[in-house]
Order: structure tokens, then C-alpha cells, then sequence
């Protein structure tokens, strides 16, 4: 399934790569080293033109034997640190390797730009809805791998989005990572999109929709397009917020849930719903 509650039993190795820049300092390492026997990590950014933030970056756990802090801590730092789960047949080296190589990305128009993949709404469209080229997931993934993300909280719950990467073409990966205009202006829309996961929890649990994830994915898209365009008229963040709130609470379908937000985002925007 591609959302569920818990994370699969894994063969592989597995890591977890926590964003600490938005936790107290030494905040990850220090839970990391009180409750793992032997903890193995590696600094994302190191050896790469970030070395220089290294420390408030990204941080690579090794929980393949002792997956105690993520137990712990999955739960409690959602909504606060961006992170993602990792099933691969790869070392700790190799997977660092792996990932500073895809953080400087390619743009159409010539530039140059920090991807920080390990964001959920950005995993949920590079990989969960497939905007990254095959050879693009290969090089960022890897083959045979897994990747788990929490895409929102609900009920007491995280659900998360899983994206297998399976080359059955025999393709080469990317050298680099390029994204499209299409992929870029929706990564733009995504801006603060974050303040907008407790509503999707809480619209998944109303409607009970966590056993079709054609759902999920279909309200995802009815929410960016809705964020996108009340962006797109001026509208205060906070206060769209609240009108969605006030639009989830009054409606008793998810098909009266969407034809509302509809009726309240009716710009034509550039982006593909």
C-alpha cells in the first residue's frame, strides 16, 4: 500500500535522515547516542558546498539493528523535522554518497538550486506521484530501495507515504537531477503547505479514507490547488487555513469537502490538478 500506518519489516539496511535545523541543537544526536548501543551517522551535507552548515543540516541514522529512536521520536517530531525513511541494500557511506549527489539540482533556465528532498510534500510529488523522471528516482533512490515519509498525523497516528524504486528497465541514472517548469511551479505552490497537514489528517480520519489511497492522493491535489490559488489572490495564509477549517467542519462528504474548496479557489492556475 502506498500509505500506512506503520513501516514495513525490512531485509535491507535503514536509515533515517532527520532535518535538525529545526530542533534544539545537538538535539537529534544526543536522543540518538542516549538510546542506541552502537550509533552509526553520517552529516549529509559533508563534503559538499554546504559543508559549511553542516551541523544544522540533515543527519544520516543508522537504525538497521536498533530502530529505538525512531520509535521514540518518529511521532513526536513530525510537523517539526523533515525526514524519511530509508530500506537499501547500500552502506551508510554509500548512502550519503547517494544523497549529497542529489541535493544541487538543474533548472530549466540554466541555474542552480538546493533540493531538500527529504521534505514530505516535496516526496509526495518527486516520488509519490511520480514528477521525477525514472532516471531522475534512480539516481536520488537507488535500486531496490524504499523510501517512508510521514505525509500527516491522524488521530493520535502517522500515516506515511512509501515510493519503491524498482529498475526493471535496465536504465542509467541522472548525472544530475533536473526538474521541469511543470514540477518547479508546483514546488513553488508548496510554499508553508505544511500548515495545511493537520487538516489532511484530520479530513482522512473523517472520511475514513486511509483504505483507498486514490482518496488520499485526490484530496492531495484538491488541497494544493486550493492553497495554490487563494496564494494566487492575495489571500493570508492563516486565514485560508481557517476558511478550509471551516469548510472541512460543515461538510458531510469528501465530494461536498472539495466542491467547497472548488468554489472558493476558482482562479485558473498554472499547474495541473
Amino acid at each position: 500500500m502506498r500509505y500506512a500506518l506503520n513501516l514495513p519489516e525490512t531485509r535491507n539496511n535503514r536509515y533515517w535522515l532527520v532535518d535538525t535545523a529545526s530542533l534544539p541543537e545537538g538535539e537529534v544526536l544526543r536522543r540518538f547516542y542516549a538510546i542506541t548501543e552502537q550509533p552509526m551517522f553520517r552529516w549529509l551535507y559533508d563534503g559538499t558546498p554546504y559543508q559549511a552548515v553542516r551541523d544544522s543540516g540533515p543527519v544520516l541514522l543508522d537504525i538497521t539493528h536498533d530502530d529505538d529512536v525512531w520509535q521514540q521520536y518518529g511521532f513526536k517530531w513530525v510537523g517539526q523535522a523533515a525526514s524519511v525513511v530509508i530500506d537499501t541494500s547500500e552502506s551508510i557511506d554509500e548512502m550519503q554518497e547517494r544523497l549529497a549527489a542529489a541535493l544541487t539540482i538543474r533548472t530549466p533556465g540554466g541555474g542552480v538550486g538546493l533540493l531538500r528532498f527529504h521534505e514530505p510534500a516535496l516526496l509526495h510529488l518527486l516520488l509519490g506521484e511520480e514528477l521525477l523522471s525514472p532516471a531522475n528516482r534512480l539516481a536520488l533512490m537507488g535500486e531496490d530501495a524504499c523510501w517512508h515519509w510521514p505525509l500527516c498525523q491522524r488521530e493520535g497516528d502517522v500515516i506515511h507515504e512509501r515510493y519503491y524504486s524498482i529498475n526493471n528497465t535496465g536504465g542509467e541514472p541522472s548525472e544530475t537531477l533536473r526538474l521541469d517548469n511543470i514540477t518547479q511551479q508546483r514546488l513553488a505552490g508548496l510554499r508553508q503547505f505544511s500548515r495545511l497537514t493537520e487538516l489532511l489528517g484530520n479530513t482522512v480520519h473523517r472520511f475514513d479514507l486511509l483504505p483507498t489511497e486514490e482518496d488520499i492522493t485526490f484530496l492531495w491535489r484538491e488541497l494544493e490547488h486550493y492553497w495554490h490559488a487563494t496564494w494566487k489572490i492575495g489571500l493570508k495564509r492563516k486565514q485560508a487555513v481557517e476558511n478550509v477549517e471551516s469548510m472541512l467542519a460543515r461538510s458531510d462528504t469528501l465530494e461536498q469537502f472539495v466542491n467547497e474548496m472548488s468554489a472558493n479557489a476558482p482562479l485558473s492556475v498554472a499547474m495541473t490538478r
